[in-house]
């Protein structure tokens, strides 16, 4: 894949390597933060590839400190609260996921795309499956942690905002073999750097959210 931008389109790509490393060492680890995403599986993704995916991603945010909640909203809902955490979008505690079959825009070769505004903020993510499968029968990777990894890197986008590649870790605009077998092995991640960015963002979003929730309370009396 290329590193292009279309648009506001970020686009995720296969080419050179570099090995990544862990964000944080053990002893300075800071408290973890939360961001809820909203899942859309509208490519028909098998309910244990989807777990597996979700399980990848999660567990590259949680090296970042990051916590990530996710909502499944092609389910049928079981509860109010899973319905509404469907239509929910705010930045950056609560994003919106697609994974569709295929780009209708896009090369065969993209990935994924995430959408941002002037600002370099953005909710709204998309993951194609079909790319995922392909490179999968070709290269034997693992398609769960494939697509897990290939959302990490989407929704790394929306809390980093724009020129959030870089020349190592998960960020990086061009994976080859070498970053999928450090993929497998759990070494595919965001650097310390953009670990930081990611939660002072959101770390910002909850304290403006507390701001507004304060100041309405103290209008009303």
């Amino acid at each position: 894949m290329r590193n292009k931008t279309w648009r506001k389109c970020i686009l995720l790509g296969l080419i050179l390597s570099f090995r990544a490393f862990p964000a944080w060492a053990e002893d300075e680890r800071p408290p973890d933060i939360f961001v809820t995403i909203a899942v859309h599986n509208n490519a028909g993704v098998g309910a244990n590839t989807l777990a597996q995916a979700e399980r990848t991603a999660r567990s590259i945010f949680k090296e970042a400190a990051v916590n990530v909640h996710w909502v499944n909203c092609d389910l049928p809902p079981v509860a109010v609260d899973i319905a509404a955490s469907c239509r929910i979008t705010e930045f950056p505690k609560h994003l919106q996921l697609t994974i569709a079959r295929r780009s209708k825009n896009l090369t065969d070769s993209v990935f994924g795309v995430s959408y941002l505004g002037e600002d370099g903020s953005g909710c709204y993510s998309s993951v194609f499956f079909e790319p995922a499968e392909e490179l999968h029968a070709r290269l034997y990777v693992n398609l769960g942690t494939l697509l897990g990894h290939v959302v990490a890197h989407e929704l790394g986008h929306l809390l980093l905002g724009t020129n959030a590649h870089s020349d190592t870790g998960i960020m990086r605009p061009h994976w080859n073999e070498r970053d999928l077998a450090n993929a497998a092995k759990g070494e595919l991640v965001f650097t310390r750097a953009q670990s930081q960015t990611m939660r002072e963002k959101v770390a910002a979003g909850f304290c403006r959210t507390e701001r507004v929730i304060v100041a309405s309370a103290s209008g009303r009396d």
